[in-house]
């Protein structure tokens, strides 16, 4: 009778005492970031003699409290949420490109050339009237093209970006298939806990990236999915690689398992790629249309007139037709002879202004976006359209801010830690752990009485 109580109080001061040290890693890891609490798992032992009652109490497990439908939820959002915040970057730099609302704005500089032309009809002999045509058209041509240069290289800095992601989520991809190796050997209860949330926290990474998903499998390991392709399989690692891209010299796709971009890639790596071919090429060819009707246009009128020799004009701007913003110039042969300039339309050249002022008119032509828009007006709505996509960008991310953290903070209410919950469960605890050391104090003291009636 004495042994069996020993033995239960022995058992029960084992497993209260493991109990403790479960809490007191829970309070420990209270301002850990990504931890999740764990709570001590008792079951009795059953008595090894028929009718003598229970053989004590032991620790057999040590649960994870998280929520793996909740956990999903969040990490899909994380996904959604890195796409959202990777746009909204991209366009607050595409913003900072265009300054029309200041001083060297695409619509000032185009005024201030027709403004020049305007002047150039009422001197059409004047020397610095046509200095000053050639030198304004030539700095309206030169912000587009700086415009358009502006864009060419945030997509080179973008597609370096992506070299980057592509290198750290190889990284992370590696820790986590190290630490399936590790949570595949460590044996329960409790062991490999710490483990599973620290490879949580490293998915949680790859989803914010990538889009990243689990599928879980035996002992603890879990494979990890990019647009259904396997990127973590157990302990080993199928990498993303960065290829050349075949249809943009100079930049790269993301691939993985031979699909450049895997389907269902989401997170940062899809809204960088989503910026760069998509979004800001979009503004590119905005400006080629710009640069190419204000060339067409100009040349149009322009080679109607007459030079200061009277000889017929050719074309004032030039400009290569598959990249229309980028090469747009005053002819070199205009700049190098400003007398070449077609301001009159009759053969009394030094006073027939004319042909300057049809091309002033220009300016209130209603010459795009389907007839409805001035050149000035077509700048406008580019900058308009790209403050608004900016805003919408913003809307959106603060949306997917908002909706990760509602899902975060019910996670944390579920999985977190609490020390007003900790302190009562180690005095739940550190009660049992009394109570079973007097438990085996009465033990000994009827093992003592027992040996002396002896």
């Amino acid at each position: 009778m004495s042994l069996r109580m020993i033995n239960i109080a022995r058992t029960a001061l084992s497993a209260q005492r493991a109990a403790l040290e479960v809490i007191g890693h829970n309070t420990a890891n209270a301002q850990t970031e990504g931890y999740l609490r764990q709570e001590p798992v008792h079951v009795a032992i059953p008595g090894h003699v028929p009718g003598a009652g229970g053989g004590g109490v032991e620790l057999s497990d040590i649960r994870l409290l998280r929520d793996e439908l909740l956990m999903a939820q969040v990490r899909h959002e994380r996904g959604d949420l890195g796409r959202e915040r990777s746009l909204r970057a991209a366009l607050v730099q595409v913003e900072g490109l265009f300054t029309d609302v200041s001083q060297g704005g695409l619509a000032l500089r185009i005024e201030e050339m027709f403004d020049a032309w305007a002047d150039l009809g009422l001197d059409p002999a004047g020397a610095a009237c046509r200095a000053q045509v050639i030198e304004r058209s030539e700095l309206a041509a030169e912000t587009i093209a700086e415009r358009y240069q502006g864009l060419a290289d945030l997509r080179v800095e973008i597609d370096q970006r992506l070299g980057d992601l592509v290198g750290r989520v190889n990284a992370l991809a590696q820790e986590v298939a190290a630490l399936n190796r590790q949570v595949g050997s460590v044996p329960e209860p409790g062991g490999r806990n710490d483990l599973i949330t620290r490879r949580d926290a490293l998915v949680d990474e790859l989803a914010e990236l990538s889009g990243a998903e689990i599928i879980p499998q035996e002992d603890g390991v879990v494979d990890v999915l990019v647009g259904g392709i396997r990127l973590v399989e157990h302990d080993r690692v199928n990498a993303f690689e960065l290829i050349d891209d075949p249809a943009q010299p100079g930049l790269h796709l993301v691939s993985l398992g031979g699909q450049a971009p895997p389907q269902g890639l989401r997170g940062e790596m899809a809204g960088r790629l989503h910026a760069r071919d998509e979004l800001i090429p979009a503004y590119q060819a905005q400006l080629d249309t710009l640069a190419q009707t204000l060339a067409d246009q100009v040349n149009a009128q322009h080679s109607a007139g007459l030079d200061l020799s009277g000889n017929p004009a050719g074309d004032f701007f030039e400009y290569d037709p598959t990249r229309p913003a980028a090469s747009l110039r005053v002819r070199a042969e205009i700049i190098a002879d400003g007398s070449l300039i077609a301001a009159a339309q009759s053969a009394i050249v030094e006073t027939d202004g004319t042909n300057a002022l049809a091309i002033d008119d220009l300016r209130n032509s209603r010459l795009l976006s389907g007839g409805i828009a001035t050149l000035s007006e077509y700048c406008g709505e580019l900058i308009a359209g790209v403050g608004i996509d900016a805003e919408a960008a913003q809307t959106r991310l603060d949306s997917r801010e908002l909706l990760l953290g509602n899902l975060q903070a019910e996670l944390s209410h579920q999985s977190g830690v609490s020390l007003d919950e900790e302190a009562l469960e180690l005095i739940r605890y550190q009660q049992a752990y009394t109570a079973a050391s007097r438990l085996m104090s009465v033990a000994l003291e009827m093992m003592d009485l027992i040996v002396q009636l002896k």
